[in-house]
């Protein structure tokens, strides 16, 4: 009966330090107005780089835009072939899509993705649908700018990142990571020792 105690908060701790919910991302909501920012009609995509340095699983993706009656795409792209350091996402890695009306600003996207990724860089593209007279707008000065955006007009990727608009990104995931927080790694180390107690007892 011990035993089966001990290799119960074994396995918690191990869950406990091996997966944790978080906001991967959060630009934090843009500071401008309507007009202020980038045009987000129809057939026009934005995208924000982010990475990870470990294994993740996204469940939302949000961005904040104002909306019009149509529907709204959400990607994840891989990085591009031209690196790091360059503003074209590269091929689509998973995709969904939101129908939206007309809306004043907020922050709008999709849940219960349950994407995984592992390490690496990543892009969020965000593709608007919407009717030839659409006004819709994607203002920026977010707090907490990405390193990286790309802007898509007329079927040509054009480098945002030094445009200063800072549009608004926020990723909600689960990270997973291979060594324990400290309070797990304690209660490992307690449940560990405690079973090996218990083995030298029995053989004796």
């Amino acid at each position: 009966m011990f035993f089966k105690r001990l290799s119960f908060i074994f396995a918690l701790c191990l869950a406990a330090g091996a997966a944790q919910a978080a906001l991967v991302v959060d630009t934090g909501t843009p500071s401008n107005a309507v007009g202020s920012g980038w045009a987000f009609n129809s057939n026009h995509s934005y995208a924000g780089q982010f990475s990870v340095t470990g294994e993740l699983t996204i469940d939302s993706i949000a961005g904040y835009f104002s909306t019009d009656a149509g529907t709204v795409g959400v990607s994840l792209f891989s990085n591009g072939a031209d690196g790091d350091g360059g503003f074209i996402p590269g091929g689509v890695l998973q995709s969904a899509s939101v129908a939206t009306s007309a809306g004043a600003l907020a922050w709008n996207g999709v849940s219960a993705l349950d994407w995984k990724v592992g390490p690496g860089t990543y892009w969020v593209v965000f593709t608007s649908n919407y009717g030839a007279g659409s006004q819709s707008s994607m203002p920026g000065m977010a707090p907490q700018a990405l390193g990286g955006y790309a802007l898509m007009q007329g079927g040509q990727w054009y480098d945002a990142t030094f445009l200063g608009l800072g549009q608004g990104l926020q990723v909600d995931g689960v990270v997973v990571s291979s060594v324990p927080e400290p309070g797990g790694m304690t209660m490992l180390i307690v449940g560990l020792a405690g079973i090996g107690a218990l083995a030298r007892r029995r053989k004796q």
